[in-house]
């Protein structure tokens, strides 16, 4: 589901990307996408892309390689353990559909141009669609990244076929070269934590997420590691004086109500949850993306949680318990029904 991104030949040696690779590893990532050409690579790249698959294979990763057709002609793959290969230049859908069924790779389209029309194309050359997975395109230039809305309208399309979807978030510790500006899919996700980017495109039907720069921190790879498709992990800032049992209620798992009311995700469970009294604290004009929970003059519903969606006036029978902003995205498509937690950091 999680993956990390190699370049050889580029800002990081030989030595910092097999340290990287296996850093991966040992905290269970198992997925690299890595491409066997770049313009901008220096002289070591043939060699050093070749010892990173020699590495990759040996740890048992999943390898996507990017290649184009001069690449795939020349090199002698068969040795790695390649699972994917991600067809760049050269390739017409004729020959596509013939790799499909002679070669014992999955075959991965560039999804920001696959239409409708090359899918079928494919088919009625033979193609065996159960071969092939569909990988949007990372941006290095920064406002020239995808809408969500598009990639939604793409990934509907090949979700009709079956086809599985792959796409990139930026990280924000070693940016790669030479525009140093993040590789995101998407470019709301350019300046965006990649703990609540990439659980926004998994959310939006995305089957495998790499991290599209050179190398992200130990941090954030733990941080990946713990996300699931089951469960939404929402980072909040907590309020500094938040009350004990305002706090209990935030470190539980919360559903969305199937009738969570137009403006917010109102949790079905948090009443349940209630240990104690919650006296009124922090009763403050309610802004867009606080969490809220209401304290005892609200009677029968004290402990209700609510992240809201439109800013609201203050009301005295309402504590604002933590701040959401920053995982707006997230919240913004979350649906009734669907579960959560909450990430606690302190203001």
């Amino acid at each position: 589901m999680i993956g990390i991104s190699i370049f050889s030949g580029m800002e990081n040696t030989l030595d910092d990307n097999i340290k990287y690779l296996r850093e991966a590893s040992k905290l269970g990532i198992n997925k690299i996408f890595t491409s066997l050409h770049i313009p901008e690579a220096n002289e070591n790249f043939e060699r050093e892309s070749l010892t990173v698959l020699e590495e990759a294979s040996k740890l048992g990763m999943d390898i996507m390689a990017d290649i184009s057709k001069k690449y795939f002609e020349r090199l002698n793959l068969e040795k790695y353990n390649i699972n994917s290969l991600r067809l760049d230049f050269g390739f017409n859908n004729k020959e596509i559909s013939e790799l499909t069924n002679k070669c014992k790779y999955n075959i991965t389209l560039n999804a920001s141009t696959l239409s409708k029309k090359d899918i079928e194309e494919i088919l009625n050359y033979g193609g065996n669609l159960s071969k092939i997975n569909a990988c949007h395109n990372y941006y290095p230039k920064k406002d020239t990244g995808i809408s969500e809305e598009l990639l939604k309208d793409r990934n509907n399309l090949f979700k009709e076929y079956g086809i599985r979807i792959i796409a990139f978030v930026p990280s924000k510790n070693k940016m790669r070269g030479p525009i140093y500006e993040g590789l995101p899919t998407l470019e709301k996700h350019r300046e965006i934590d990649s703990f609540i980017s990439a659980q926004h495109l998994l959310k939006l039907n995305v089957d495998t997420v790499f991290v599209g720069d050179t190398q992200a921190s130990i941090e954030e790879l733990l941080r990946l590691t713990k996300i699931h498709k089951k469960e939404v992990i929402i980072p909040i800032k907590i309020h500094k004086k938040i009350l004990p049992e305002e706090k209990y209620l935030l470190e539980q798992s919360h559903t969305n109500r199937m009738d969570p009311g137009e403006f917010s995700i109102r949790s079905q469970e948090s009443r349940q949850y209630k240990t104690g009294k919650i006296e009124a604290n922090n009763v403050i004009d309610r802004y867009k993306y606080c969490v809220t929970i209401d304290n005892e003059n609200y009677l029968r519903y004290e402990g209700d949680l609510q992240i809201l969606k439109q800013s609201c006036i203050k009301d005295d029978r309402v504590n604002v318990v933590a701040d959401a902003r920053n995982a707006s995205v997230l919240i913004d498509i979350i649906k009734p029904g669907d579960k959560f937690k909450f990430e606690l950091v302190r203001d």
